[in-house]
């Protein structure tokens, strides 16, 4: 078993299948610890696939929900008896290295991996026969491209940013700042520290410029101290329309990548890890298939609806003002939207007066007899998820 690509994808996907008793080789250009623009926060349902995983990530920073804000207006949504996991890129690729090195993986880094056309990787001057073949090799896949799937549909590009700061988290939440030209996000990563990323809809922005667009988020960060360099990226979502042919199997930004707004990137990549070991050791690569497209589905929605959300301002305005209504709505779709919560478990009441409230605005009888309804919901104990 060969994975190309040792990035925290692949990484998972090796665990995974050595866990399921398979002899697995990762094979990675680049030098660990590897690192990449991004956000830096797992949310729920990745933290559980890593607890599956067997990776333990000492340094982590627990954050206990999402906040939006825009103008000094904000709404809290909190995960349902469970949290997400801030921490810096290197260091959950180096928890994913020693968990491999862990589990008797061969980890062959500094060397790049050729697929010939009878199930075979070349490694230098080393041809080497495998049962599976897994693609982790990121957005631009070459075993994509070798083993003949079809090109990825792929979205309106944004550019992304990321820097650190060193400062002390002033909450327990992820922020998630708004503007009509795109949104910023702040995750703590550690007692000292935050990681601050900016997305633009526009290619063309600079960092600088985004920043003065938060002035709430500038205010926090007067004073505090830069930390290490800031690294950016031109980003898309895509969507592939399989990810399964033949022997090779894609994971993670190979298989469709998610834009950054939903969060899910990494925990998508995690749950998928744990779908292919389990698909590969029955012999039926086709539930990968299926497990793929049912994990995506609700990011893909969720994406799909921020965006909407943050290119019109007086819909961002009416939302925060629905949320601040009604608060419970946002925690329940947070769990549902990481698959901790079913669709069904969103209180009924409270989700009628926020879609009212959202779309054609409420009397004041019928919101104060809905927010009361909110008010009086106590929403009933959910057991953590589990793989």
């Amino acid at each position: 078993m060969v994975v190309v690509g040792g990035g925290p994808a692949g990484l998972a996907a090796a665990i995974a299948l050595r866990q399921r008793g398979f002899r697995v080789m990762v094979v990675e250009r680049g030098f660990p610890p590897i690192d990449k623009p991004c956000g830096e926060g797992v949310m729920p349902d990745g933290v559980a696939a890593l607890s599956q995983l067997g990776v333990v990530c000492n340094g982590a920073l627990p954050f206990r929900g999402i906040r939006f804000t825009e103008s000094g207006d904000s709404v809290d949504g909190m995960f349902p008896r469970c949290y997400g996991l801030g921490m810096r890129r290197t260091l959950l690729h180096k928890s994913l290295v020693d968990r491999a090195l862990e589990t008797g993986i061969v980890l062959r880094w500094g060397e790049s991996a050729r697929l010939s056309g009878d199930f075979a990787v070349e490694i230098r001057c080393e041809r080497l026969p495998c049962r599976w073949i897994v693609g982790a090799d990121g957005r631009e896949s070459l075993v994509r491209r070798r083993a003949g799937f079809s090109p990825p549909a792929k979205m309106p590009v944004r550019i992304g940013f990321r820097q650190h700061f060193r400062a002390a988290p002033w909450t327990d939440l992820v922020e998630v700042h708004w503007h009509d030209r795109g949104h910023a996000v702040v995750t703590p990563v550690a007692p000292d520290e935050i990681c601050v990323s900016l997305l633009a809809n526009d290619v063309r922005t600079r960092m600088a410029e985004l920043l003065e667009l938060y002035p709430d988020l500038m205010r926090r960060l007067a004073g505090a101290q830069i930390s290490g360099t800031a690294r950016g990226a031109v980003c898309s979502a895509s969507k592939m329309s399989s990810v399964v042919r033949h022997r090779v199997a894609l994971i993670g930004d190979a298989a469709g990548a998610m834009d950054a707004i939903t969060g899910e990137g990494l925990a998508l990549s995690f749950r998928q890890a744990c779908a292919l070991a389990d698909a590969m050791a029955d012999g039926r690569l086709e539930n990968y298939e299926k497990a793929h497209r049912r994990f995506r589905r609700p990011s893909a929605l969720m994406s799909r609806l921020m965006l909407t959300i943050g290119s019109h301002r007086r819909l961002r305005r009416r939302m925060l003002d629905a949320l601040t209504t009604y608060p419970t709505v946002l925690s329940f779709a947070l769990g549902v939207h990481s698959g901790l919560l079913p669709i069904t478990a969103v209180p009924v009441g409270p989700a009628a007066g926020f879609l009212s409230r959202l779309l054609i605005g409420s009397s004041s009888k019928t919101q104060r007899r809905t927010s009361q309804m909110a008010l009086d919901y106590t929403p009933k104990a959910i057991a953590p998820m589990r793989e």
